[in-house]
């Protein structure tokens, strides 16, 4: 049994907190995906590159904050669907570009995130909801100052 007063304790600590709703937000949001055979951060990916800008997958990962090292996991499944491809910008630069198949997979994930964005801002109070993004905001850029 869980000692109350230990909960409590936990239940006073924003970044404890934080951590615990980002862990069942994002079980909840990859299960939502699973669908559509997108992983949360292949999603990312895809949702950047559609942006509507020619961007490069170093680019992509600055934007995303995704280390370079761990781009080619991510581009190559979704290359390998079919949803984006490599084409080349100038002589060095390689541009990925979502394809057609890319463009109508990410109009579905797109319904997904939407449903899901309403879903989870009615587990917070209403006289909450409009403080939420600003407050996750300012926390995203924590330590970057």
């Amino acid at each position: 049994m869980i000692e109350p007063k230990a909960d409590a304790a936990l239940a006073e600590l924003p970044g404890y907190l934080l951590r615990r709703a980002a862990s069942v937000m994002m079980a909840e949001f990859a299960t939502r995906l699973a669908p559509l055979d997108l992983r949360i951060s292949e999603l990312t990916v895809l949702f950047v590159a559609g942006s509507g800008e020619e961007l490069t997958s170093s680019e992509i990962g600055q934007i995303a904050d995704i280390k370079r090292a761990n781009m080619p996991k991510l581009l190559d499944p979704l290359e390998h669907q079919g949803l984006i491809r490599r084409e080349p910008l100038d002589g060095r630069r390689i541009a990925i570009i979502v394809t057609d198949k890319g463009e109508a997979r990410l109009a579905e994930a797109r319904k997904v995130i939407e449903q899901f964005e309403t879903d989870l801002l009615e587990t917070v109070p209403t006289r909450h909801r409009a403080h939420l993004i600003p407050a996750l905001d300012a926390l995203r850029n924590y330590g970057k100052e």
